[in-house]
């Protein structure tokens, strides 16, 4: 058990509740840091998803990402603690500017809440989501909504139903979830359009991808290398607004694969992974030779 806080007594309250049920609590003094237009140049010193080195493409993207967001209302926090540094974030948008397919207006929508791995189970996930919502609250918003998913890239519904989170559309394996203030104020719901979107993208391979998660440089030069192993020639677009986000063709919002007018890829996978998915369809009619040649090789192997 945790309690997560910068208040100097919370040390105190440990010992007596410790005393009290015989189970030690830690204590983890934290605070959160708010990112904004203010405080711009300083946000490289932030840790990304676990990512600190500033170096790599991935985080310069994100910062370069975040400071044109802005703007648009984005809030990004850091949840910091003295003795173990960046431990946790939250990322959230007005819905009218959010990254992800979804129709949320007068809603804020979240597009990312972690906990670092050695923190979970200590309530500081909590204190991020309070965080938001009281944000919300303040803004005379109508609720937080959020997209969940089974997926290990998103957040789980779990945590949110537990914070008196309700489910209001889906488009399996997503779910969207909202906690209203508002309870006569209009559901947010999805508004993937997954033909209209595939239709654009008809003759080769091309990969969809955003700067808002750091790691999606690597996945996307990963792939693009394995994909010219196999005699493909990758078109890579740059997705630039939440505008466009939201006409990708998956909830997930910042990430896809289409083949020929297929969506193959609808989330981040390992160069590996993408292989094998290419070979799968290798005897598909279009498949380059190259591609048909190295099944045949991986069968006779």
């Amino acid at each position: 058990m945790c309690l997560s806080a910068k208040n100097p007594w919370l040390p105190k309250l440990a010992s007596f509740l410790h005393r009290l049920v015989g189970t030690p609590l830690e204590v983890i003094a934290v605070s959160i840091i708010y990112a904004n237009l203010n405080n711009a140049d300083n946000i490289g010193a932030c840790s990304f998803c676990g990512y600190k080195n500033a170096n790599t493409l991935g985080h310069r993207r994100k910062c370069d990402w975040l400071k044109k967001r802005y703007a648009e209302g984005l809030r990004y926090k850091v949840l910091r603690s003295p003795e173990f540094g960046d431990i946790g974030m939250i990322e959230y948008a007005p819905g009218s500017h959010a990254w992800r397919p979804v129709q949320a207006e007068g809603y804020l929508v979240i597009h990312c809440l972690m906990v670092y791995s050695k923190h979970k189970g200590k309530g500081l996930g909590a204190v991020l989501l309070d965080d938001c919502l009281r944000d919300a609250k303040k803004s005379k918003c109508r609720g937080v909504a959020v997209v969940t998913s089974s997926d290990v890239f998103m957040a789980r519904r779990d945590f949110f139903i537990k914070a008196g989170f309700i489910p209001v559309d889906s488009f399996p394996p997503y779910e969207l979830l909202v906690k209203k203030f508002n309870t006569t104020a209009p559901d947010p719901r999805f508004i993937v359009d997954r033909e209209r979107a595939l239709k654009r993208h008809t003759k080769g391979l091309t990969i969809l991808a955003a700067d808002q998660c750091p790691s999606v440089p690597k996945w996307v030069e990963d792939i693009s290398q394995a994909a010219r192993a196999l005699g493909l020639k990758p078109k890579v677009v740059r997705i630039r607004s939440a505008k466009a986000s939201r006409e990708l063709p998956t909830p997930y919002g910042m990430f896809s694969i289409i083949y020929e007018g297929r969506l193959i890829v609808e989330r981040p996978v390992s160069a590996t992974r993408f292989t094998n998915i290419m070979l799968k369809r290798g005897t598909q009619r279009g498949m380059p030779i190259r591609v048909r040649s190295a099944q045949r090789d991986s069968r006779t192997s």
